[in-house]
């Protein structure tokens, strides 16, 4: 199949990766033009350094002749303004990257997008599963071990305590997808989100970037 994917973060990639081993031909548009060198180098897949939303871009990445488009980026209304202008443009098929789950599905089908994924609540449940010891640092992967999960915890005397996730320093290939509470209570990980005493943060990364992930929370 002809894939575009919209967005070039975390989970667009790990997608792109697991897409390519299939076989399917793949375009990823990145607007940042060092990630989108990052991803050249590091996928079987065309890059293109572009704004998704403008019009010239999906045309040059060739959307009239996409099977599916994935709208991945950080922002909801980008993703859905993306899928939109794809599917009017002549995109088959339309998938949506959705972080705030309270929007209505038919609403989507209104705007004609066919579909719509919260990738990060599929994640964290998933993590979720996998941690067994509240005590311990989790440790999972995923992938055949390209894909890796950790667990960090605040501790009570962290400078991190009231810090935003959006406003950690870590690799622009790991992100925070969610938090276990100190009351054992599980929330999706989202920029404003702030940390507190006692969170066990759970990161998805890869073995290259476990060592400056770890770091970064180490204050």
């Amino acid at each position: 199949m002809y894939i575009i994917i919209a967005g070039g973060g975390v989970l667009a990639f790990y997608t792109a990766q697991l897409l390519s081993k299939k076989g399917n031909d793949l375009v990823i548009i990145e607007k940042d033009k060092g990630r989108s060198e990052e991803l050249t180098d590091k996928l079987d897949a065309t890059v293109i350094c572009g704004d998704a939303t403008e019009i010239k871009t999906l045309q040059g990445a060739g959307v009239e002749q996409a099977d599916i488009i994935l709208a991945m980026t950080g922002g909801d209304d980008t993703n859905i303004l993306i899928c939109i202008l794809a599917e009017q443009l002549g995109a088959k098929r339309s998938f949506c990257r959705i972080t705030h789950i309270e929007y209505s599905e038919s609403l989507f089908k209104k705007l004609g997008i066919d579909t719509v994924v919260y990738p990060e609540l599929s994640i964290a449940t998933e993590i979720e599963q996998m941690v067994r010891d509240p005590d311990l640092s989790g440790f999972a992967m995923l992938d055949e071990g390209e894909i890796e999960v950790i667990e960090l915890k605040i501790k009570p005397d962290s400078r991190l305590i009231g810090e935003r996730v959006g406003r950690l320093k870590i690799p622009k290939s790991s992100q925070v997808v969610s938090i276990i509470r100190k009351t054992g209570e599980r929330e999706l990980a989202y920029p404003e989100t702030l940390l507190q005493p006692d969170d066990r943060v759970l990161v998805l990364t890869n073995k290259e970037e476990i060592d400056a992930t770890e770091k970064a929370f180490l204050k």
